[in-house]
Order: structure tokens, then sequence, then C-alpha cells
């Protein structure tokens, strides 16, 4: 039969589990809500990146024009006979 103070021993041991299993909770939740916050940074950089590039090279595409070009036929061949 177990003693008043080893049930005592045992609701504190078992109160002070349940504490540290409430923190690790909380500390994996954390970790999980910033690294989706990670993820979405990168992908929103990405974007922003990728949408500069496309307007850049839409802008040189627009702006710069190719020199007109000169085709040289060469005179056509006599007929047959």
């Amino acid at each position: 039969m177990s003693t008043p103070g080893d049930d005592a021993q045992r609701d504190l041991e078992q109160r002070a589990l349940r504490n540290v299993r409430a923190l690790v909770d909380k500390i994996e939740a954390t970790d999980a809500s910033q690294s989706k916050s990670v993820r979405w940074q990168a992908a929103v950089i990405f974007a922003v990146v990728l949408a500069l590039l496309a307007l850049a090279y839409f802008a040189t595409r627009s702006f710069t024009r190719e020199p007109d070009r000169t085709l040289v036929l060469p005179p056509p061949a006599s007929a047959p006979k």
C-alpha cells in the first residue's frame, strides 16, 4: 500500500510531465509556423525576382530595335533554251 507522501510525489511527477509535454507541443507548433513562414517568404521572393526578370526581358526586347536587314538577291538565271 502506498503512503500519502508517495501519492503526492506521483502527482507532482505527473504534473511536471504534463507541463513538459505542453512545452514540447508549444515549441513544435512554433517551429512549424516558423517553417511555414520561411517557405512563404522564399516563395514570395522567388516570385518577385521572376517578375522583375520578366519585366527586364520585355523592357529590353521592346526598347532595343534590330537594324533593318537588306537582302541581296542574285539576279535570275537566264531562262533555259
